[in-house]
């Protein structure tokens, strides 16, 4: 368990933040290994090449969440959803310091989400 979500007990889900330190929903961790380069021209492109053939941890789809706030967010269906702190310790223990660098260096709040898109990941 982690500082970003709280176990339901009896339950594979968890209550996660998102948005701000105070606002949690219900997510269910699954693992995703991206299996090619994003096209989410905001990230770096070295960031999203290094990302190829590494397993990241997520914790919603958009749809969950959508579900659940009632909002609706400009990304792709079937995307699914990480913190960037997650992303960046995965790049960092695969070696990759410098797209993690670079991860980090826009990546303003530790509660943004990093986007994955259906089109590049298949689920583990």
């Amino acid at each position: 368990m982690n500082r970003r979500t709280v176990m339901i007990p009896g339950s594979d889900e968890v209550m996660a933040i998102f948005g701000d330190f105070k606002t949690f929903y219900r997510g269910r961790w699954q693992n995703v290994r991206v299996i090619k380069i994003g096209e989410a021209e905001d990230t770096p492109l070295n960031v999203r090449k290094s990302l190829v053939g590494l397993i990241i941890p997520t914790i919603f789809s958009k749809e969950e969440i959508e579900a659940q706030t009632g909002a609706e967010f400009p990304i792709p269906k079937g995307s699914r959803l990480a913190y960037p702190l997650d992303v960046i310790k995965v790049l960092k223990s695969s070696s990759k310091h410098e797209a993690a660098k670079q991860l980090r260096g826009i990546v303003p709040d530790p509660l943004d989400m990093y986007v994955i898109e259906k089109e590049i990941y298949e689920l583990v």
